[in-house]
């Protein structure tokens, strides 16, 4: 079984993460964590140093996650990738074929805007990703 785990660093996808490996542990499942860092609004030189410390803070608690996961002898692979996360998460979906997506919900803080309507990530995935299971963990 492989699992597509979504993970910002953010307490909430750990706990997502720890959630889903006790529910599917008997599985022996394949996690695959991955996390997308949103690439700055504009090319100054200020939103380009927060963007790799910003880069540079995900991989490490992706890193972090993923030693965890090694602890409870599972194996583990880690995507960062770069760009919408919404696009991004459906791309690798698409790509690692996964047979469960797990991503914690937030309460609504904003979300993806278009127009006068806020999409969350989670509800993107939901309405995009038909080739498995999306497990929306609050």
């Amino acid at each position: 079984m492989k699992m597509l785990i979504c993970h910002d660093g953010s307490e909430i996808a750990q706990s997502a993460l720890e959630k889903s490996i006790a529910m599917f542990r008997c599985e022996r499942p394949e996690i695959i964590l991955v996390t997308v860092v949103e690439e700055p609004v504009d090319a100054s030189s200020y939103d380009e140093a927060a963007f790799e410390d910003l880069r540079a803070k995900r991989e490490a608690d992706l890193k972090e996650a993923a030693d965890g996961v090694v602890k409870l002898n599972l194996d583990v692979a880690v995507i960062v990738a770069i760009g919408d996360p919404r696009k991004m998460l459906v791309e690798a979906i698409r790509k690692k074929t996964p047979d469960i997506v797990v991503i914690a919900s937030r309460p609504p803080q904003g979300g993806v805007r278009f127009g006068n309507i806020t999409v969350s990530v989670s509800d993107y995935l939901i309405h995009h990703v038909d080739d498995c299971p999306v497990l929306v963990m609050h």
